[in-house]
């Protein structure tokens, strides 16, 4: 049992960024590639690699983001690759769902190869260390996270005692953080992107140290843990009553399907537990979450269920369904709205 999150920035994650940055994506997603103001860093990957826009990764790329590629599925991908960057990802489950795409992302991960060459990014990243031992050092100062494994323990009665948990900071992303789906794998990650002030410049903090600030790792932690029983149970997971607005709102907010909304809510709901467990308001919490779409007596209802399982000695993967469940009840409980994605 390791105790420990381990904070780090990886060659894979701002090679993705670079050529995230070269290519369309940053046109089709603006909010997730932001320019930063008074960000040297960034200033430096623009000006170096901009003379490798045209190389075939990134025109491969670009065909891979016309048919959809955002959020966290760039840096999902990306960390199946190895320090020789050979991919590994072939049987990660939503690379394979997903076979539209997944030629020309079997492709992309083959021209990577010489990008790395051609661009001598290696080099690039090692003239960067000191930077990077700096955004570690202001990350753990900010944001300390020693309360986030024991919470997990106690909450999923589990010791994690094969697992690795990471915290990979994402320097060139703009986009949130995002958590890695698969549970096949023993390390968990979530990727954390760059913070910015008001105004647009870069910020060295990485967030507010309180039990809302720090929840957001504990949220992307869950992710491999929750995410793979709604895929073997969400057939038996009843949809929920629900108003148009909030569905609406959901979907601005990148959570357009079934699937996605039961793992944020259940999550979220593990998220309101924990804030509760460290004797913190909840109302900011519950505010951001109603702009996002999220209803506040859904969320409530959902930490009371949580917090009955969490005092069991039951598995997580035995009371899924009933959690879930939770979310139709309590808005069939408000009788409004209509049906789901009606």
């Amino acid at each position: 049992m390791s105790g420990k999150i381990f904070v780090e920035v990886k060659k894979q994650t701002e090679l993705m960024g670079v050529c995230l940055r070269l290519s369309d994506y940053k046109n089709r997603y603006p909010f997730l590639a932001k320019d930063l103001k008074n960000y040297p860093y960034l200033d430096e990957v623009n000006e170096y690699f901009i003379k490798f826009s045209s190389h075939k990764a990134i025109q491969t790329l670009n065909e891979i983001i016309k048919l959809g590629f955002s959020y966290d599925a760039p840096y999902a991908i990306i960390l199946y690759v190895d320090d020789d960057w050979n991919f590994h990802g072939q049987n990660y489950y939503p690379f394979v769902d997903r076979l539209k795409k997944s030629p020309l992302v079997l492709k992309f991960m083959e021209e990577l190869k010489d990008f790395v060459k051609e661009t001598k990014f290696e080099e690039f990243f090692a003239k960067h260390k000191n930077y990077y031992e700096e955004e570690i050092k202001n990350f753990n100062e900010s944001m300390p996270l020693d309360d986030i494994l024991p919470y997990m323990r106690k909450f999923f009665h589990k010791d994690f005692d094969e697992n690795e948990f990471h915290v990979v900071l994402a320097l060139l992303s703009t986009g949130g953080g995002y958590g890695r789906n698969d549970f096949t794998l023993k390390n968990f990650y979530c990727v954390e992107s760059k913070r910015q002030k008001n105004g647009g410049e870069a910020n060295k903090k990485w967030g507010i140290n309180t039990a809302t600030g720090r929840s957001h790792y504990l949220h992307e932690f869950c992710h491999p843990i929750v995410n793979p029983e709604s895929d073997k149970n969400l057939d038996k997971v009843e949809k929920p009553d629900m108003p148009k607005e909030e569905y609406e709102r959901l979907c601005a907010s990148a959570y357009p399907s079934f699937y996605s909304i039961v793992n944020e809510y259940i999550i979220r709901g593990i998220q309101l537990c924990y804030i509760q467990d460290c004797k913190e308001d909840v109302q900011d919490f519950l505010a951001l979450n109603e702009r996002l779409g999220f209803n506040k007596k859904v969320l409530m209802d959902l930490a009371k269920r949580l917090n009955k399982f969490k005092n069991s000695n039951l598995k997580f993967e035995d009371e899924y369904v009933d959690i879930a469940n939770t979310i139709a009840k309590s808005y069939n409980e408000m009788n409004k709205g209509k049906n789901y994605g009606e």
